[in-house]
């Protein structure tokens, strides 16, 4: 009998050793992943806010350009009733 309590006492040590064992594992695996995605989280970020920007300054280069464009087209429709007065 003392044989076969020690080979279920060494037997509840393993499985508790090996339960125990996995949840460190686990915890360390999850730690890495999230040190991998924060890094991700912060280019994705960075990214945006580098893509914003950009689109704001097109937005602005665009509103001078249609600004330009308004302009001109004033200006033609200024000039071309005193060229057809002119024939």
């Amino acid at each position: 009998m003392g044989i076969e309590m020690d080979s279920k006492t060494l037997f509840y040590i393993g499985v508790t050793l090996g339960f125990i064992g996995g949840i460190i594992a686990t915890l360390i695996i999850v730690k890495v992943q999230s040190l991998f995605a924060s890094g991700e989280v912060k280019k994705l970020r960075q990214e945006k806010k580098t893509l914003e920007k950009r689109l704001q300054e097109k937005n602005k280069y665009i509103n001078e350009m249609i600004g330009h464009a308004e302009k001109l087209a004033v200006d033609l429709g200024k000039q071309k009733p005193e060229k057809n007065q002119d024939r």
